[in-house]
């Protein structure tokens, strides 16, 4: 279970059982039934019943851990059993012969409030409200911080089995409702039990618990196996007394309301007459509700489970084999105190590259307009054919996540007179931007950018190119983050000869939302806003009449500041490509050209992370320090791609594409599983 896993036991919780009394040698309880347990009853003072009801309730709550049996939810807990029964004097039903007056059960919650009790479970019930001298005893209860789980009872195939029966029922009078959760019954197929009472009028109070073929009273040779809500409402009192000992910060209302808020859906969805507000789920409710505040040094930061983020493929596992790094405490709605790993806040990004895919089929139209002076005008717009097959980047999100299945539109502006030109381009659904100068383009794609300007002058041999760009950012079932990522690049392309050029390129990006390609909502607290300088050197070089070069290197330098996370050390990056491609149809190879090429992706070589966060606390209100972390930013492996790529001439003038990759330390994590990809296309020129 995982509140043991995290330590809960019950200890030092008092748990008031209002029964039928409780068996002193019971061997499963040894230790945990309190001194002050009584009865209640004038004249009587006999606490050791004269049957096993109470003794069994009991031990659904506190069975120790002792080699037989079974063992109790909250195993550690204190019983403090309150017997408040009478005998033979049954008029509600005359088949019981053990039976629960108002004014007993009034000076049993009495007791139970002088005896420092927490919880209290009362497995019984009837089906009249009880006396104003009981509400008033029940209102003082409350008042004073105890709450209540109450069986719903086990009329569920008669007249009134829609509804709890009393004092159940109180679960949603308004002097009460907050402390007292009123209990159904199901079976271990998680199907509400036959004979429960269902949710009914009280839905907005009511949990089902196991209550099918419950074992308890173990004596160490048999136990008992028993049905029905009185065994399922003292599972929710050993789960309320598992929260108020992990948690003491929180008071009983607020155990009631998490048991409530985190229970599991069963029957119609949300609150139904039924199963109420769900199932008993331990687990979800030693889970943080809500998001978890984690402090840092400039406040806190925000982790919720319905918020994403990943770092760059460039940092690959980073932030994972950090180890203890990110680990430390956060506090979620409730203020309860949780172990939380930053870590895991960050998933891997994205696999594979987007521009590795081909282009989508599209419709394109252009309109030119001669000017003065040899001047032109023009304007071109395209949209991805409706209902491709072939556009990869919308249907596979793996790829491209930040993309929906919108049809992927873009629009270009370019004026051009004598030897320069301007150029404007708009794109939207993940369009891709056409300046694509052959430098620094691993850089500047990572802005991701819909809208992008350029301008281009030639000098002689030399082409000097200054583009920038702008970016929205969009995930699935998020908020479109506007304007947060931007890159600046200025390129020169000298043409050396007729066969070979050389390319520069230097330039910057500006990334609010996370480094190098990066994506965290700007409202979690975990985006690393960045700035990245960067810097490509590449060309084509002929070296032979048909045989040719192309080699290409980049390197960035990075810095970042964000909510808990940081470079202490600039992160240095780097990226390489080296190609050669020869017209193969000399060779014989039934090919127009052949390309080889081996190329190492955008990797982090060097950088320091640091975060100031706090420590986990010896004990749980111990004041909060704060220490530094600080780790590597250079993941563990080093991706390697090699492909092979072939075009091949067809006879109707069309043309197929080949290309087969393989991948080495995929996503620069070292051990991956080598990849295999084969990629083709078709196309033809009217």
């Amino acid at each position: 279970m995982s509140a043991w896993n995290a330590g809960a036991t019950g200890l030092g919780i008092n748990v008031g059982v209002i029964d039928s009394g409780i068996h002193f040698s019971q061997p499963d309880l040894a230790g945990r039934i309190s001194t002050t347990s009584t009865d209640v009853v004038v004249g009587r003072l006999t606490p050791d019943g004269p049957d096993d009801h109470g003794t069994l309730v009991s031990g659904v709550i506190a069975a120790a851990v002792n080699g037989f049996g079974t063992v109790g939810v909250a195993y550690e807990s204190t019983i403090v059993s309150i017997r408040a029964d009478t005998t033979g004097d049954c008029d509600d039903d005359p088949e019981d012969d053990v039976c629960f007056g108002s004014a007993n059960l009034t000076r049993a919650i009495d007791y139970a409030i002088a005896n420092n009790v927490r919880v209290v479970n009362m497995s019984l019930g009837g089906p009249d409200a009880l006396t104003p001298a009981f509400e008033a005893a029940l209102l003082r209860a409350v008042n004073a911080g105890l709450v209540f789980a109450i069986s719903a009872g086990n009329d569920g195939a008669g007249a009134d089995g829609g509804n709890p029966e009393w004092p159940g029922r109180y679960a949603v009078d308004p002097r009460f409702a907050g402390s007292i959760i009123v209990v159904g019954a199901h079976n271990s197929s998680d199907v509400m039990a036959g004979f429960s009472n269902r949710a009914g009028v009280a839905a907005a109070g009511y949990l089902s618990g196991p209550g099918v073929d419950i074992i308890t009273g173990c004596d160490g040779t048999s136990c008992f196996r028993v049905n029905g809500t009185s065994f399922s409402s003292p599972a929710v009192a050993g789960a309320l007394a598992l929260l108020l000992q992990a948690f003491p910060n929180l008071t009983g209302r607020d155990a009631v309301q998490i048991l409530l808020t985190t229970a599991r859906d069963g029957g119609a969805p949300g609150i139904d007459a039924v199963y109420g507000r769900g199932l008993l789920d331990l687990t979800k409710a030693f889970q943080p509700v809500g998001s978890t505040q984690v402090g840092t040094s400039s406040g806190s930061v925000s982790v919720t489970a319905e918020r994403f983020a990943y770092t760059g493929a460039a940092f690959g596992d980073a932030l994972r084999k950090a180890g203890g790094g990110l680990q430390t405490v956060g506090h979620d709605d409730y203020k309860r105190l949780f172990r939380v790993d930053l870590a895991g806040s960050y998933g891997m990004a994205p696999r594979g590259a987007a521009n590795m895919l081909p282009q989508a089929p599209r419709q394109q139209a252009r309109l030119t307009t001669e000017g003065p002076m040899g001047s032109r005008l023009s304007l071109t717009t395209s949209a991805a054919v409706q209902d491709s097959p072939w556009d990869l980047a919308a249907s596979t999100s793996v790829i491209t996540p930040w993309l929906d299945e919108r049809r992927r539109e873009d629009m270009t502006v370019e004026f051009s007179a004598g030897r320069g030109a301007v150029a404007y381009w708009q794109g939207r659904n993940g369009a891709r931007s056409p300046f694509q100068l052959g430098a620094g383009d691993n850089f500047a794609s990572l802005a991701q950018v819909d809208r992008a300007w350029l301008g281009a002058v030639t000098v002689g041999a030399v082409t000097l190119t200054a583009d920038t760009g702008v970016g929205d950012r969009a995930m699935p079932f998020q908020a479109r983050e506007e304007d947060v990522s931007s890159y600046a690049r200025f390129a020169a392309d000298w043409q050396t000869s007729p066969t070979s050029r050389l390319r520069f390129a230097v330039g910057g990006l500006d990334e609010k939302m996370g480094p190098l390609g990066s994506y965290a909502p700007l409202d979690s607290g975990f985006a690393l806003p960045s700035t990245t300088t960067f810097g490509s050197v590449g060309g084509q070089f002929a070296l032979r009449s048909n045989l040719f070069l192309n080699a290409e290197m980049g390197w960035a330098r990075t810095d970042l500041t964000g909510r808990f996370l940081s470079l202490s050390e600039t992160a240095i990056s780097s990226t390489w490509a080296l190609g050669l491609t020869t017209f193969c149809k000399q060779l014989g190879l039934g090919c127009e050209t052949l390309t080889w090429s081996v190329s190492q992706p955008l990797r982090t070589e060097s950088g320091v992370f640091s975060a100031y966060l706090p420590d986990a606390p010896a004990r749980y209100f111990d004041e909060l320090t704060f220490s530094e972390r600080a780790f590597s930013a250079t993941p563990s492996g080093r991706q390697i791609d090699m492909s092979l790529g072939s075009v091949h001439r067809l006879g109707d003038g069309s043309a197929v594409s080949l290309r087969g990759m393989v991948t080495r330390d995929d996503q620069n994590v070292r051990a991956s599983p080598t990849t295999f990809t084969l990629m083709g296309s078709w196309g033809k020129t009217f």
